[in-house]
């Protein structure tokens, strides 16, 4: 049953939904690169406006989101690196809207963008499903599935489907929340379900890559040692297994770039399958979701905004996974928003940035809003360039580092400075060196005009400063277990 609504006041309601990981060229309503249908993102892509040519602020979740979050440059906020932490100083987006009146409820997917690091501010609350789901299998996990049907749910769902890494868990949750939350309000969520593993349930998988078997039960994947085959000749299930799986995930990219064959085309092509599976299961699961929402009474009240805050590479530039390279496939996005205040039907393929979300969601709401680095994308004025950052990093604490060459663990330490324009990205590293690259395709301008290099230079360190703060290695942090768990399952640590 549709919960009954109060009366809603004269502002809309505003539903943030982040898809970790997903690339703009997997939809279906973009390029299409990858082989999959996403007629959910798609539907409401026409029912409202989408921009094309949008680019996250980092590479992987903290700069990504800090930026989301507050409209401001890593450089600006100091949010950048590992495990970051928010300065209070900063005004970020829940925050405001709760200050103009809003009930606000958020869901981070990883724990880099948790409490911890201080973007749970303003929110009422902040469910961490890493904190408020015990590990399976433990005595806590069990007294929790005995005493919450919500856990008993996703229990069966594990059983019989596999795991889906709590997208529904999350999708549910929002429901609760919205169904007893009075108007206005602000609600966002992160999910993790096109992020490594790339391992959606039954039967989506399967259904993406008929070599693959795996026991009839989900279950059985959780509680045994390698229970699945890939029928294929050309295909290494020891290789294939442990990329899909993510974990050791920067040790797994270190090697491939130092020796492309620790990863065959063939075995690529089935990563790109199982991420385009996953992407499905997750556009079915929003589209059940949005079915909910609009029976509830709340679609034409609300501005939905559905993005990510990073791409993948799957072997593109010699590299995988996400982080350390500002490459179009790791910081081009989905920026999609619908609802009251938005044209239909209006893609556009001018610059956008996660930077000017925070302005656009103040103008769609009628607020006031806090200088920031961007600025409304339904104003009159056009981005001529885009920008993104990555700090430089210790990876000395990989199990890789003792086996590549010091030329590649250089290449993935290196803090970067990168400036998009429509006809070149110019990148500015933390060792001095920089590199002109033509678009589209990012090959490298073997003799660049000085002048374009001079002006792309100067205009990266007006917006994103001189200098590279070092981010620290990620056995810096002090983690609870919930917390280690989750970086752990992501392969964030190793």
């Amino acid at each position: 049953m549709a919960p009954v609504r109060v009366p809603r006041t004269e502002y809309p309601n505003v539903l943030l939904l982040v898809f970790d990981t997903l690339r703009a060229d997997a939809l279906s309503c973009d390029d299409g690169a990858f082989p999959v249908e996403t007629p959910t993102i798609d539907g409401v892509a026409e029912r409202g406006t989408s921009f094309e040519n949008a680019f996250a602020v980092g590479p992987w979740t903290p700069p990504s989101h800090g930026a989301l979050f507050s409209g401001q440059y890593p450089n600006q906020t100091g949010f950048d690196g590992a495990w970051p932490t928010m300065p209070e100083s900063v005004p970020l987006l829940a925050e405001w809207f709760a200050d103009r009146g809003y009930r606000t409820f958020g869901i981070p997917g990883p724990a880099k963008m948790g409490s911890a690091t201080g973007l749970d501010r303003g929110f009422e609350a902040y469910y961490e499903v890493y904190e408020e789901v015990a590990e399976r299998p433990s005595v806590a996990y069990l007294y929790q599935l005995v005493t919450d049907p919500l856990i008993r749910r996703d229990f069966f769902r594990l059983a019989s489907q596999g795991n889906d890494y709590y997208t529904e868990i999350k999708f549910e949750k929002l429901r609760e929340w919205l169904a007893d939350t009075p108007e206005p309000f602000f609600a966002m969520a992160n999910l993790t379900t096109v992020h490594a593993p790339y391992d959606p349930p039954r039967p989506y998988k399967h259904d993406q890559t008929p070599a693959l078997s795996r026991p009839r039960f989900g279950l059985v994947e959780e509680l045994i040692d390698s229970p699945c085959q890939y029928d294929d000749p050309a295909v290494d299930d020891d290789r294939l297994f442990a990329a899909a799986d993510g974990a050791g995930a920067q040790s797994i990219a270190l090697r491939y770039r130092d020796d492309s064959s620790s990863l065959t085309e063939a075995e690529l092509d089935v990563l790109r399958e199982w991420y385009a599976a996953s992407l499905r299961y997750l556009d079915d699961r929003l589209g059940a979701f949005l079915e909910w929402f609009e029976r509830a009474g709340l679609a034409d009240d609300t501005v939905v905004v559905l993005t990510s805050d990073h791409g993948e590479l799957f072997g593109e530039h010699g590299a995988l996974y996400h982080g350390n390279f500002l490459y179009d496939e790791v910081t081009r996005v989905p920026l999609v928003f619908a609802g009251p205040g938005v044209p239909e039907a209006d893609p556009r393929d001018k610059l956008a940035s996660h930077v000017d979300l925070f302005a656009t969601l103040c103008e769609l709401c009628g607020l006031d809003a806090p200088e920031t680095a961007g600025d409304s994308l339904f104003g009159g004025d056009a981005r001529d360039a885009v920008y993104a950052a990555e700090a430089p990093s210790d990876l000395s604490d990989t199990e890789a580092v003792d086996e590549v060459s010091a030329e590649t663990l250089r290449a993935f330490e290196l803090g970067r400075k990168s400036v998009r324009t429509d006809e070149y990205r110019f990148e500015l590293r933390s060792d001095g060196t920089e590199i002109l690259y033509d678009l589209p395709g990012e090959s490298v301008v073997a003799e660049p005009d000085e002048s374009v290099v001079a002006d792309l230079r100067a205009r990266v360190t007006e917006a994103l400063g001189e200098r590279f703060e070092k981010a620290g290695s990620e056995s810096d942090a002090d983690y609870s277990p919930g917390v280690e768990r989750n970086l752990r399952e992501l392969g964030y640590i190793e």
